[in-house]
């Protein structure tokens, strides 16, 4: 429960006050896919959600998805919903490679 509140200010605090982009956690989070995500944990669905009247709003929705993700600990996301003002993502956490 404490983490999925913390989860939320977060994402609250970064997409807030008109924030211009990502947080620099979030900006780390990588576009991944199936092959990719094999040997990685599956930490849960993150979602994001931006404006009819954004002027980029699948930039925006995949920003607030990202801090989500960076919430979470994630490195990756596997979009399943991609586009327009409403995505959906899993948040996965993927080690270094040695």
């Amino acid at each position: 429960m404490k983490r999925i509140l913390l989860m939320s200010i977060t994402v609250a605090l970064a997409t807030s006050c008109g924030a211009k982009g990502p947080s620099p956690a979030a900006a780390r989070i990588r576009d991944g896919n199936e092959v990719e995500l094999t040997d990685c944990t599956d930490l849960g669905k993150v979602e994001g959600t931006a404006s009819k009247d954004d002027k980029n709003p699948e930039a925006h929705a995949k920003n607030a998805a990202r801090e989500q993700a960076a919430a979470m600990g994630a490195t990756t996301i596997k979009w399943l919903v991609p586009c327009c003002t409403s995505v959906e993502g899993e948040a996965y956490r993927c080690e270094a490679p040695d």
